[in-house]
């Protein structure tokens, strides 16, 4: 691909020249221009923002939304006939977890004491009756409870009536007379308080969703310990879902107050439906100050670098404020923040979603601008400074622009290909980054290239960086004050005669030399360096750190016995990160998406220290019932019965639930609810109370099986795990469906939803003939954890891929365009290895970190081995060469990037914390491979020598071509 190489460094020149000559003030203006005509599209920024964690982090055609679409289907949200725990699609919840506050020896308390029940009770007695929400309605004025605003069924709110239950007998009510002795026969006789399922008269109360590691004293499940309580609060949707919002969150920031605590006895934890979001714009929000923070620092790094010292020739070491360039540096800074705020406004007006995961990637956006800005000016500080600034402008895009374009373009190609990802978290991500790549490489040519045509004419000119007058001539003046702030390289034309006398230097002037400790330092490194000054195919002006490079750390990195050593380096390093790939973790806790100092993290705190151990139920829908009585009509589940057809309705259940019931992730039978169980036992009592035979007939059996739901204890319940093909008493009833609850234990890690996950939908598909369904509200997330890996390897080997091709079309040399593709393909092992040893999981978010740091080490790797391309010689000096050239840059470059990002350490967010320590390990790694690992590398596979063909001045062909079109 020579031709290539050729044709766009004479692209590039030519844009060079005429944006110097013509297009400079044109091309700011359009830059300005579209800035302004896309920053209008933050108007519809609120509308476009999705807050939905299940949208934002699992798949869009993941298995969980067919499921939840099958509860709905069946059991469609009634806010009259409402049930805690039985819906799926009540958006109105407020799940609170009261525990008592911690002591430093004993651990939490036993909320059974009456102490802390009195307080659970007196807080839920403020919830429910005292804690109102002001409203204005038709011009009057009404404060709202909760009383007015809940769920109800047959009209009456849940109030929490199992705190009640947990207090002694005797706080029960108030009773005398003869009415005292039959309502304390009915507590006494009627009333059992077990775990998990307690009994008020036949109606079942699950206590493993409401009480929290409980210490049971009995087989029959009596306890007199327990950490937790848990209360659950029900708002209607519709036309008073705007009064609920604000109750909700009035209640949420009542209880988690930590300037004001509603108990001393107490800690809360608070979840609703909105709580999630907040906490994920929460850590959004906390960005937006570290992102103006980290553009300080990195101006000031920037601005520090883009500053040229010079030594005159009494010795002195000042700053050279004619080839300094502090307004490039800004401007380079500016990059990166425009395209950012050009690519938001534009996604938003064409109407695609936005959500708070997207806001680390302008971090990135500004350390890849930052790294251009580098490249840039190592190579304007490269160029003759005798030529034209127009002919300096052209050379510095030619050389430049080729390299920032192949980044760029890998950059912009990675990013595109995380686009067609399952995980919209990704898309959305990888879309807002690949444009803002796009536009970072746009504005590096139509701003970053003016304003730099401009610095180069205020340069040929002598004049000041920063107050664009003339500069003094630091031969001239004697002020020390004048030589740092005003002076600058005057009277270039006589700037050798200058060296040279500044090379000898008289006997009396030695001494002004030894005043500055600096300038001592300084001259004796040039001293070290100055023979190969000679060498006409080095600028005259060259920096000293690329004299540095070229001199003492190009050799010494590629000397055999450093070779060895770094061999034996990268043997530990990719040992130890394939063992850390091998032990990598799946999954994203919850818990981690918000910071440690929202409310929320207290609510998984105290879940998972009690009901994730024990307690929560998951749903099993039965689609297609066989007849629960003729067993001739479903064999194939008759096959799987032990004993005799006239006990057929529990070995139905004997057949089918042991599969359900007896895994590491479920329960006890003792914590199902089912209606069946409880028809059966009601059957029995029949027979053996009322010698009512049991039913004869499949008509008989469900017909009675509905009659029992008019008059059954736990009616309420059981009627909606039921559907019926038909409603009227005329015709024979049939189920067409119906559900359970199966209780859960053990799961409390991303591992155990996913495996559980697994394991429900395997026993649910054994049993395809009744098209049975299982879903839990963490499937979500479980359907997120089984996308990771496949996610993974589809992005890592599509953009590796990607990289292969753009690099070779790109990079002239084809065996350096396989060292870039092995170097990040090592890189991104390395991260995603030691990102076990650092705490970080296979997650979404980590998955995006480590699309990110596949375009960091593309930047690193791309530039040494395009610069090795570009090269002249046998494989050794083209090494030490492309050190030389791009090693001080991208040394900067990745130096930025550490800057900028470490503000992100103080935030208290682990999907912040996830970025800093993914792009931290890229860009040390990237750094490794680039200045160590790949020019070596590039030496052994590279052999031969690059000749500079039909070449008698040492100058590539193309550039003389370029210049004498210029001359014309």
């Amino acid at each position: 691909m020579g031709w290539f190489d050729d044709k766009i460094h004479e692209v590039f020149y030519n844009v060079g020249v005429r944006v110097h000559k013509v297009f400079r003030l044109y091309f700011l203006l359009l830059s300005f221009a579209i800035l302004t005509f896309a920053s209008f599209g933050f108007i519809w920024f609120e509308k476009q923002t999705t807050r939905d964690p299940q949208y934002v982090f699992s798949p869009a055609n993941a298995p969980w939304r067919y499921e939840r679409a099958v509860l709905t289907e069946h059991w469609p949200l009634d806010e009259e006939k409402f049930w805690p725990g039985k819906s799926y699609d009540l958006h109105g919840y407020v799940d609170v977890i009261a525990s008592g506050r911690v002591h430093p020896d004993y651990g939490r308390p036993n909320i059974l004491n009456i102490r802390y029940l009195d307080e659970v009770a007196r807080i839920n007695d403020y919830i429910v009756h005292n804690l109102t929400v002001p409203v204005d309605i038709n011009g009057k004025h009404y404060d709202i409870a909760y009383t007015d605003l809940c769920m109800r069924y047959d009209w009456a709110c849940f109030l929490n009536d199992h705190i009640t239950m947990l207090m002694p007998k005797t706080r029960w009510g108030n009773f005398s007379g003869p009415f005292a002795e039959f309502a304390s026969d009915i507590i006494n006789t009627q009333v059992n308080i077990t775990y998990p399922i307690g009994w008020r008269g036949t109606e079942p109360i699950y206590f493993g969703a409401l009480v929290g590691a409980p210490n049971l004293v009995d087989e029959e499940g009596h306890f007199d310990f327990a950490t937790a309580i848990r209360l659950t609060y029900n708002t209607r949707e519709g036309k008073v879902d705007e009064y609920g919002i604000e109750w909700r969150r009035k209640l949420a920031k009542w209880l988690t107050d930590k300037e004001n605590p509603v108990s001393e006895l107490l800690e809360f934890g608070v979840n609703h439906n909105m709580t999630l979001p907040e906490g994920l714009q929460d850590v959004a929000d906390t960005l937006a100050p570290k992102f103006v923070g980290t553009c300080a620092i990195l101006f000031t790094f920037s601005f520090l670098v883009s500053v040229v010292l010079r030594r005159h020739s009494a010795g002195q070491v000042m700053i050279d404020w004619v080839r300094s360039k502090p307004l490039v540096a800004a401007a380079g800074l500016m990059t990166p923040v425009m395209a950012t705020v050009t690519s938001f406004g534009l996604i938003l007006w064409c109407g695609q979603l936005y959500n708070a995961i997207v806001n680390v990637s302008p971090f990135l956006i500004l350390c890849i601008g930052i790294d251009d800005l580098f490249i840039m000016s190592a190579e304007w500080h490269r160029t003759n400074p005798k030529d034209s600034a127009e002919k300096r402008i052209g050379h510095t895009l030619s050389e430049a622009a080729v390299a920032i374009s192949i980044t760029s373009i890998t950059d912009i190609t990675t990013f595109a290909v995380g686009c067609y990802t399952t995980l919209p978290g990704v898309q959305m991500f990888c879309m807002y980054t690949c444009v803002q790549c796009f536009f970072c490489y746009v504005y590096q040519i139509i701003f970053l290239g003016p304003v730099l045509a401009y610095a180069a004419e205020m340069e040929q000119n002598e004049q000041h960086a920063l107050l664009f007058r003339k500069a003094v001539d630091p031969e001239k003046t004697e002020s020390k004050l004048k030589l740092w702030l005003l002076s600058g390289s005057v009277n270039r034309q006589n700037q050798d005669v200058h060296r040279r006398k500044s090379k000898k230097v008289a006997p009396g002037e030695e001494e002004i030399e030894k005043t500055s400790k600096l300038g001592e330092m300084v001259a004796k490194l040039e001293h070290t360096l100055e023979k190969h000054d000679e060498d006409p195919g080095h600028n005259s002006e060259e920096t000293l750190v690329s004299k540095i490079f070229r001199e003492i750390i190009g050799p010494f990195i590629l000397q055999r016995s450093t070779q060895v050593c770094a061999l034996l380096l990268y043997l530990v390093y990719i040992s130890l990160a394939i063992g850390g790939c091998w032990n990598i973790k799946e999954g994203l806790d919850p818990k981690l998406l918000v910071r440690e100092s929202f409310y929320l993290s207290k609510f998984y705190e105290i879940i998972d220290e009690t009901f994730w151990r024990e307690g929560l139920q998951m749903q099993v829908v039965v689609n297609n019932p066989p007849d629960l009585f003729d067993p001739e009509s479903r064999k194939g589940f008759d096959e799987m019965m032990a004993e005799s057809p006239s006990n057929i309705f529990e070995k139905c259940l004997i057949s089918f639930f042991p599969e359900f019931e007896g895994t590491q992730y479920t329960m006890n039978p003792n914590a199902t609810m089912i209606w069946l169980r409880a028809y059966e036992n009601h059957l029995e009592t029949e027979v053996h109370e009322l010698n009512i035979q049991k039913p004869k007939t499949s008509s008989e059996w469900y017909k009675r099986c509905r009659d029992w739901l008019i008059v059954a204890g736990g009616r309420r319940l059981w009627q909606m795990d039921l559907v019926w093909a038909n409603t009227s008493f005329e015709e024979t009833p049939r189920i067409t469906a119906f559900r359970f609850q199966l209780g859960l234990r053990n799961y409390r890690t991303p591992t155990d939803h996913t495996h559980s996950c697994k394991m429900m939908r395997a026993i649910a598909e054994k049993h395809s003939k009744f098209n049975v369904t299982t879903f839990h509200e963490y499937y979500p997330f479980a359907d997120q954890y089984l996308e990771l890996t496949p996610s993974l390897f589809q992005n890592m080997f599509m953009d590796l891929g990607t990289i292969l091709l753009v690099s070779m079309i790109m990079i002239p040399e084809w065996r350096c365009a396989i060292a870039i593709v092995l170097s990040i393909a090592s890189i991104n092992v390395g991260v995603l290895g030691f990102m076990s040893y650092w705490g970080v999981n296979l997650d979404s978010v980590s998955i995006i970190t480590v699309i990110m740091c596949i375009g960091f080490a593309v930047d690193l790797s791309a530039h040494i081995a395009y610069a090795f391309s570009q090269s002249y010689g046998n494989s050794h000096t083209r090494a030490v060469a492309a050190l030389e050239t791009l090693g001080w840059p991208v040394f900067l470059g990745a130096s930025s990037t550490v800057l900028g990002i470490l503000l992100l350490t103080l935030v208290d967010s682990y999907i912040v914390q996830i970025f800093f320590k993914t792009v931290f390990l890229v860009i040390n790694f990237s750094i490794l491979h680039g200045l160590i690992f790949l020019p070596i590398l590039l030496m052994k596979i590279v052999r031969g020598v690059r000749t500079r063909d039909g070449e008698s001045n040492e100058k590539p062909k193309i550039q003389m071509e370029m210049e004498s079109q210029t001359a014309a």
